[in-house]
């Protein structure tokens, strides 16, 4: 976990690397992935083998997996991703 990282309650976080000043909130799970720095991964969002660029946000409640890439910068809103069907 980089410095000044933040993880939220009940977040969980598993063979991953937070850079400096990234975000987890609040019931993320987050696997396998790397956030960058700045980077903010909003509540109840799946990451599993995801990149998430330096300063991305990736809105609440949003599943990424199997090699995603997030650009720098760029921002996911609230669900816009998806692949279970249990939503």
């Amino acid at each position: 976990m980089g410095e000044g990282a933040t993880v939220g309650e009940g977040a969980r976080i598993s063979g991953s690397t937070l850079l400096d000043g990234a975000v987890v909130e609040a019931g993320a799970v987050i696997t396998d992935s790397l956030v960058g720095e700045g980077a903010r991964v909003g509540a109840r969002t799946v990451l599993t083998d995801t990149v998430v660029g330096d300063g991305a946000v990736v809105g609440a409640d949003n599943e990424l997996r199997d090699g995603v890439r997030v650009w720098c910068d760029a921002t996911l809103p609230a669900g816009a991703i998806r692949f279970s069907s249990d939503q």
